[in-house]
């Protein structure tokens, strides 16, 4: 009898895509009823090619599974371009499992779950260690009051060094207002920008321009790795706001001395941002029931585990096991944790439309940095322009 195929979308590359490579020639070889064909579908950030999922999914012709950022659900749910799970996976299946609620929820929308957090990260402050000798920050302890980080920042001036970049790397220019209790919705769930948080936000990371040269900073994103020497790496810059990405790379620089820590809040309470990889069945898919049997064999906590370990991430689920502490590169990894069960933990909104608003939230943050406008002036600009 020949195999079903199920034909999966996968966004990552590198030791990434190498990492579920294994797990799906290992599903393959388990049974006889599926086979899953993984096809490259990212760009070089390891971002979904959306516009060719969803030009597939016009033509009636959608991948079996498909590798998405969290921050793509709400959208593609609320337009039925992906199928719930909670009807193809066994939902007991899913709580065995074990996963962390916090990570569940970003493959939620509507309370129904769209998709599996199957790589999951969490976005932090990551310390030069070797930097801070001497000052305030000396051994990775950072305040969880943002003004005595900032005063923090200031030392690191006045001795001659950046202390933080808002454009480096620069993939989240939206997480700014959490951070002084901001947000971007009210109460009754419209689009507000120009909250005064969110302004007092913005006017924080604008004052960076004017405390500290950074022309070459220019760009709204600045890649770690990038550039050579590499700021953070050369202890140019002392901490960056980043995840798994520097992760990778700091696991081979032994002879640098690095930490992650929690971010300070205006509330003077750490935080820290979720993200997650999501694996989703899209509507119209050809073999969902495929599509369901592979999410049900990566269920199993030894192959979530697996999974991040062969991509230097940490693990979506509560409980992480003896081997999957000891196996692992990361030599912070405990620290990761730590921030993890401690920190107030936020994340992109769950709201319809908000791949366009988070658009013009990108744009109005790149006027901002350029310091052609005062931050309130682009919000109130950014509000009325979406009402």
């Amino acid at each position: 009898m020949s195999r079903t195929k199920v034909e999966y979308w996968e966004k990552c590359s590198g030791q990434e895509w190498q990492a579920m490579a294994s797990l799906v020639q290992a599903f393959n070889a388990e049974q006889e009823a599926y086979e899953v064909v993984m096809t490259p579908t990212g760009d070089r950030f390891a971002s979904p090619d959306l516009g060719r999922f969803l030009r597939a999914q016009g033509e009636g012709a959608p991948p079996d599974l498909v590798g998405l950022e969290d921050h793509h659900l709400a959208d593609l749910a609320d337009q039925g371009g992906l199928a719930p799970l909670d009807t193809l996976v066994a939902p007991p299946l899913v709580r065995a499992a074990g996963f962390r609620e916090a990570f569940l929820e970003l493959g939620r929308h509507d309370e129904l779950l769209y998709g599996l957090p199957i790589a999951t990260d969490i976005v932090t402050l990551y310390a030069n260690q070797e930097s801070l000798v001497g000052t305030r920050f000396e051994g990775g302890s950072v305040p969880p009051d943002i003004d005595a980080f900032d005063e923090g920042l200031e030392e690191l001036r006045r001795r001659g060094q950046i202390g933080l970049v808002p454009t480096y790397p620069g993939w989240w220019p939206q997480a700014w207002p959490w951070l002084f209790g901001g947000g971007w919705f009210d109460e009754a769930g419209r689009f507000a920008p120009d909250q005064p948080a969110n302004i007092r936000a913005y006017e924080w990371v604008a004052s960076f321009r004017k405390r500290w040269d950074l022309s070459e900073f220019a760009e709204p994103i600045q890649p770690i790795g990038s550039r050579k020497p590499d700021p953070f790496l050369s202890g140019r810059v002392a901490f960056v706001l980043e995840g798994d990405w520097l992760v990778q790379r700091l696991v081979t620089q032994l002879d640098f001395d690095w930490t992650p820590a929690p971010i300070p809040t205006a509330r003077g309470k750490p935080a820290a941002l979720l993200v997650a990889d999501l694996l989703c069945i899209p509507t119209g898919a050809r073999s969902p029931e495929g599509a369901a049997s592979f999410l049900s064999f990566l269920l199993e906590p030894e192959r979530i585990e697996r999974l991040a370990l062969g991509q230097t991430k940490i693990s979506p689920l509560v409980s992480w096991s003896s081997g999957f502490l000891a196996a692992h590169t990361n030599p912070r990894l405990t620290t990761l944790r730590e921030i993890l069960d401690s920190a107030v933990l936020f994340h992109d909104p769950r709201v319809p439309g908000w791949l366009a608003v988070l658009e013009r939230i990108q744009e109005a943050f790149g006027l901002i940095w350029s310091g052609k406008d005062s931050p309130s002036s682009v919000l109130a600009r950014l509000s009325s322009g979406c009402r």
